[in-house]
């Protein structure tokens, strides 16, 4: 029998983390590859909690390899980690995805 790729809408897409196919992507909105200030490479999407609009930011292959906080309240300071968190509330903004708290 052959396997079945969960994901077939990415399994054409070049990811920095093909593992997270698995264990991410399955159930979260895939926005893009990013590469920071620092050089450090990310995958970037959103989910929906129920509550809020999260981001979820991959940065390695293992499971688990992976940061997620509210787009409303992670990312609004200067320091590079947060650069991550900007690009992707740019990102799903763009898209209709998610309305910044500023503009509700």
């Amino acid at each position: 029998m052959k396997k079945r790729n969960k994901n077939r809408v990415l399994s054409n897409v070049k990811l920095f983390y093909p593992s997270a196919r698995e264990w991410m992507w399955d159930y979260c909105v895939y926005l893009g590859s990013f590469t920071n200030s620092e050089g450090k490479n990310f995958d970037l999407g959103i989910f929906d909690d129920n509550i809020k609009v999260m981001g979820a930011i991959v940065y390695g292959n293992e499971e688990g390899s992976y940061k997620s906080g509210t787009l409303d309240d992670c990312g609004y300071d200067d320091h590079v980690s947060s650069e991550v968190y900007k690009e992707t509330r740019k990102r799903a903004e763009a898209l209709g995805l998610y309305i910044p708290k500023d503009k509700r």
